[in-house]
This record gives C-alpha cells, structure tokens and sequence, in this order.
C-alpha cells in the first residue's frame, strides 16, 4: 500500500519540491547578487558613508584644535552665514563709498548754485549739512557691521563648543593625533607619544594617515588639503574594540554579519542547486501520464494566444525578478512572509517552466508553432485591421467619431474643473469643446442611427417574406449604400423567387406534356396490339392495323430520340466539330430538302441572302439539325395561306439569320417559354410536333457560342439566329 502510494505521489512531491528548491535558489542568488558588496571583508572601511562618518570626526577634530587660524573651512556655519568679517568690511566699504556718493551728487548743485550766486554763508551751511550726513551714514553703517561681527563671532564660538562637544562624545570610537609640523604641537586624544600611535595603528580595525597622496572621497579630499596646506600631520585610528558604544565598531560588526549571512546563502544556493538538478533528472525519467495535473495546466495554456502567453512570460519574469530583488527573505525569525514569499516565486517559477516546456514542444514541432501562430493576436489584429481599411472611409470616420468623443469628454472634464479652480478661462476652453463636439457629433450620431434603425426594420420585413417594402435611402454615406444594397438584394429575391415559381409551374407542365406525348402514341399501339389478336380479322385489316402500328411506334421514336437529344444538348455533353461553313449555301440545301413540303402547303416562302457566300465558324451537322427544326416549326404552325420571310445578312462580327410568320395560334404567354421542352405554340397538341425542336435548335447555338433569339408583335412570329463571323 505504502508503495503504490509513493509511486502515485512520489513525481508530484517531486515536482513541488524542484520547484520550491528552484525558488529558494533564485532567491538566494538575488540576495547575494544585491549585497555582492559586503563579501569583500573590508568593504565597509571602503563605503562612502563610512568615508563621510570620517571626515565629520576629522573636521571636528580641525575645528576644535585649529580655530584661531580663522581659516574659513573652520569657522563657516550655518548659523553665522557665509561671509566672513572680511567679506563684511568689504561689503561695509562698498556700502559706504555708494551712499557717500549719492549724498555728494545730491548736495553739489545747491552748493554751485549758492557760491555762484555769492552767497557764501549758504554755501557754507549747505557743506557742513552734507558733512553731518556723511557722518551719520558711516557711524550707522560701522554699527551695521560690528553687530554682524559679532553675531558672526558669537555663532562661531556656538558652533567650536558643539564641536568640541561632539569630539569628546566620541571617547573611545575613534583616536585622533595630529602633529603641526611647523611648531611640533601634537593635538591628540590618546597619546603624544608617535610610537604608541603606530602601534595602535597596526593593531587597528581601520586607519588612515594625512596627508594622503591621492584621497578620492570629497570630503576626505577637504581635509586633506587643510592638512597639506598648514603642513600638518595626523592619524585616525578606529581600534579593533572599544570600551563603550562605538558607531563604527557598530556598523562594521552589522557588515560582518551580512557577510556571514551571505556565505551561507551561497552554501545553501549550491545544495538547493544540486538538489534541484536531481529532482530534474528523477522527473525527465518518468512518464508524462504521472502528471495529470501538468497536463491539464498546459492544455489550458494552450487556448491561450501564442503572442499573449509570450507578454504573459515576459510580464511574469519581470515581476519574478523585481520580487525577488527586492524582497527579504533572510532574516529572523521565520514567519507566514517567509512561506508567502517562497510560495509566490515558487509559483511564477512554475508558470514560466511551464511556459519553457511549451516552448521547447513549438520549437520540435513546426507545424503546431504555424497553427498557434496563425490563432495569435497578432495575426487576428492584422486581419481585423485589414478588414477595417478595406472601407477606409468607414474607418476613417469612425476613427473620427472616436477621437471627438474624446474631445467631448476632455472639454467635459476641463468643464468641471474649471467649476473647481474657478478658472474662466479653462471653463471657456471646456465649453467651447464640448459645444463644438455636440454640434458636429451628436447629429451625425443620431442620424445615422435613424438610418441604420429603418435598415434594421427593412432587413426584419425580407426575413419575415415581405419583399415589396423598400427601405428608405437618405444621403450618399455608407450606410444609405447598404441600403441600397439590401434593396437591390430584395429585388434579385423577388426576382429569383418569380423565375422558381416559373420553373416549378414548367417543370409541371413539362411532366404533363411529356406524358401526354408519349402516352398518346403508346396507348395506340396497346388498343391495335390488342385488335390484332382477335382471330376474325381478314388480311386487309391486318395489314391497315400494322400500317398504323408502324407510324405510332416511328413517332414515339422520334420522340425518344428528341428528348434523348435535348438532354444532352442541356448538359453540354455533346461533342462539335466546329469549322467554316458556307451558311447560305447550307440554308438553300435546307430549304431544297423540304421542298416537297413547301409545295405542298399553302405558304409562300421568301427567300433573301447578301451573296452566295456567307460563311460563319459553326458545326455542319448541328447547324443542319438547327434549320430543319426552324423550317419543320414554320410550315406546322404558320397560318395558313400566308407569306414566309427568311433573310440571311453578313455583319461586322457576325452572321444572322431571320425567319418571319404569322402564327397559326395565338402565343398568350412569355416567348421564351417556347424555349422548354414539350413547349408548343398549339397548347392542345394535336400538331405532330414533340415540342422540342426550338429547345435542341437553342443549345446547338449556344454551344457553338451563337444565339437564338424569338420576338413576337402580335401574332407575327420573328425568330433570329445570330452565328460567330469565321
């Protein structure tokens, strides 16, 4: 039980732990490609806030011990300002010559003007007023600047007691000797004596010895130009540990530990590694029928398009790097984030293997990759595109409609935003959109809509049968085309449905004429079958019945032959011998052939050809069979006593024949219907005829690419026959 269990369960357990392991390796990868920094032992010392953190120990050591230098470098705080007592003299002296010259400027034309005049006293009184001013302007201007001395000073004294505050808070984090080089004074917090230093130095977690040759950081780079500039020497000395709270042995000790953390992370990437490739090679062995689940997954996979599975991969592969660059997931203690954590990436991990199977499935299968590749989005969009500019005008106003219902809805917006801010000028903008928008769109909407509604009403009434209403067609748009369009298809319905109610009713009268032409010549040779069996007739009455038996079996015959004829004739299967033939000289052999015939009737025939030689591409025997059913139709259903007119006429491309009569029976129906088999022009059918010589003379012509053509004017009877020119 137990094994049939574990070979069940034992390729999904396997599958769900290759995943996870995957997840936790690519985890662990992103972590220690993130903090790569921090393997590096010493990588702290070599961080820029580590160098930043310095020079704010190193400048305050400057500050305390070297601030009767004056150096600027020292003294300048935020709270004093920028300038320096310097800078306010010389701004005091630049203030002082400007007033001293607009007050002279001010008082010398009086003074001109009065010693010009010769009043003395005046211009006397004028001097030492401007005298006075002079002075009382200077003596404002020196309190001026003694007050932003002092103030400066004051800052400056504040900001050495922070300082000095500030480097003794640092006790034990850090010591410090500088030696000025110029007198031998040593400024330290540990010890004067050098060798002490250098051994402390060499004992050291950090340390650093200015003047540096070539400092790249900023704010080291500024305090060692103080030292090359006052010729100054001095170590700083972070010691392996300290008394009390150091920040530095602090954070070193945080970047240790991270480094820590990221050698067993490399540890435990290579055994999931490891692991993971096992678990790989344990699956490829099984069956595929061991993951049900998998399949089904794909098969699923597989409705969906083949360009949105590769945004899909592309977005999920993305969002699976951004997750786990970003995201912690070593650290203490292991909570529910943890399990959340590994489970998401574990399922974007199986979703993009997923997707990798079905790639490397496309790949060795071309002819799959060609059918999803056809049902992509892509292929749909470009189908659709290409359908929409086949009408591009279509396109183009509904592209119209779209981008000024746009603009309705930003006028709209600018509206109401304008009603917030109370801005009249974005409220005239909005407003002049929005009416510009509804002038132009919303009729063309709504009447377009009007018409597509009575469309609609139209194309309801042709399903429901009603093919005489018409539908309304307003303008010269798209829309009033499809109507027209509907329309003209109403017509073509009504028209077919007219031409099949015409069929159906010859197709009716053809079964009729068939059965009764066939059934009179039968019937007659049953009732004289039957009259020659009686045993009491003479000799001369059996030979009248066999008389009459051989002229109704010669006549259904002909009838059988005739409709024989006429099928093949109307399903093409006949085969011509096409060439040029003198059709004059085939029309006088013709009507020579009947001339028995002719004489013998009561017509008159008239006879009229251009010149004996009129030849035309056409097949001898088939024309043949063309005019001797055109003759045998003219002398049985012409009436009598009257005159028969034939011409025959040479065209540019053509060759036509004419034949006239005055028809013994009156035609009240359409003369193309004479055209179908069994059609008579006597609708009683006591004539001889089989009512099928018009229908065999018309697909002769027309296979032979000619025309056959009957037009009546009252009873008189025109049938034209039109053959290629050779």
């Amino acid at each position: 039980m137990a094994t049939r269990l574990k070979n069940k369960y034992g390729p999904v357990i396997a599958l769900v732990l290759l995943v996870h392991l995957s997840a936790l390796a690519l985890l662990a990868t992103a972590d220690v490609i993130r903090h790569r920094e921090y393997l590096d032992k010493d990588y702290y010392f070599r961080n820029p806030s580590f160098h930043q953190e310095l020079a704010e120990v190193v400048h305050l050591a400057i500050m305390v011990h070297f601030k009767e230098k004056n150096d600027p470098y020292l003294i300048e705080t935020e709270e004093a300002g920028t300038k320096t007592p310097e800078q306010i003299r010389e701004t005091f002296a630049a203030d002082l010559r400007e007033k001293e010259a607009e007050i002279a400027e001010r008082y010398a034309a009086d003074i001109m003007e009065a010693e010009r005049s010769g009043n003395h006293a005046e211009a006397g009184r004028l001097a030492q007023a401007r005298d006075q001013e002079l002075a009382r302007v200077k003596q404002e201007l020196q309190q001026q600047m003694d007050e932003q001395i002092k103030s400066w000073e004051a800052a400056r004294d504040r900001a050495y007691e922070q300082a000095k505050n500030a480097l003794a808070a640092q006790g034990d984090t850090i010591k410090y000797y500088i030696k000025d080089r110029n007198t031998g004074k040593v400024y330290t917090n540990h010890s004067s004596d050098l060798n002490i230093i250098r051994d402390l130095q060499k004992k050291a977690a950090y340390s650093i010895h200015f003047p540096l040759a070539s400092p790249k950081n900023w704010s080291i780079q500024q305090a060692n130009e103080f030292f090359l500039t006052n010729n100054l020497e001095g170590y700083f000395i972070i010691p392996q540990a300290a008394s009390g709270y150091s920040r530095f042995q602090d954070d070193y000790t945080y970047a240790l530990g991270i480094r820590e953390r990221l050698l067993n992370e490399c540890i435990l990437l290579v055994v999931s590694v490891i692991a993971a490739v096992g678990l790989f090679v344990y699956l490829r062995k099984r069956s595929p029928w061991d993951f049900p689940l998998v399949d089904r997954c794909a098969s699923l996979l597989r409705r969906v398009p083949l360009d949105a599975r590769v945004a899909t991969v592309l977005a999920v592969g993305l969002v699976t790097l951004s997750w786990v660059r970003d995201e912690s997931f070593f650290y203490f203690p292991i909570g529910l984030k943890h399990v959340t954590t590994l489970s998401f990436t574990a399922a974007c991990i199986a979703y993009l293997g997923l997707n990798a199977s079905e790639a490397w499935r496309l790949i060795n299968d071309h002819t799959l990759l060609r059918q999803q590749w056809e049902s992509s989005l892509y292929r749909k969009f470009r189908t659709l595109l290409a359908e929409s500019f086949a009408n591009r005008p279509v396109f183009f106003k509904a592209s119209l409609i779209f981008v000024l219902t746009i603009g309705l809805g930003t006028g709209m917006g600018f509206v109401l935003t304008s009603l917030y801010y109370g801005s009249k000028r974005l409220f005239l903008m909005g407003a002049s959109c929005t009416l510009l928008c509804l002038l132009f769109v919303l009729p063309y909407i709504l009447s377009r809509v009007a018409l597509l509604n009575n469309i609609l009403r139209g194309a309801d009434e042709m399903a429901a049968g009603n093919l005489d209403s018409l539908i309304a067609e307003r303008g010269k748009g798209n829309l009033a085309h499809l109507a027209r369009c509907l329309n003209n298809i109403k017509l073509g319905l009504r028209h077919a449905l007219e031409s099949q109610m015409k069929s159906e009713r010859l197709k009716t009268e053809l079964i009729s004429n068939v059965s009764h032409d066939l059934k009179t010549p039968l019937t007659s040779i049953i009732n004289y079958v039957n009259l020659l069996k009686r045993p009491d007739l003479s000799p001369e009455e059996v030979s009248s019945y066999i008389d009459v038996l051989e002229r109704k079996t010669h006549r259904l015959k002909v009838l059988i032959d005739d409709l024989f004829e006429a099928s093949k004739m109307a399903s093409g299967s006949v085969e011509l011998h096409m060439e040029r033939v003198n059709v004059a000289a085939l029309l006088n052999q013709a009507l020579a052939e009947f001339n028995d015939a002719i004489t013998e009737s009561s017509l008159t025939f008239r006879v009229q050809t251009e010149k004996p030689h009129i030849h035309a591409l056409a097949d001898g025997k088939k024309t043949w069979r063309v005019f001797e059913n055109l003759i045998t139709n003219v002398l049985k259903y012409t009436l009598p006593h009257t005159r028969v007119y034939i011409s025959l006429t040479e065209q540019e491309n053509s060759v036509v024949l004419t034949m006239k009569n005055i028809s013994a029976y009156e035609i009240d129906f359409d003369p193309d219907e004479l055209f179908e088999r069994f059609k008579r022009g006597d609708q009683s059918r006591h004539t001889e005829g089989s009512g099928l010589g018009l229908a065999i003379a018309k697909s002769i012509m027309e296979l032979q690419g000619g025309r056959l053509a009957i037009e009546l004017d009252g009873d008189l009877f025109k049938v034209i026959v039109e053959f290629q020119k050779a």
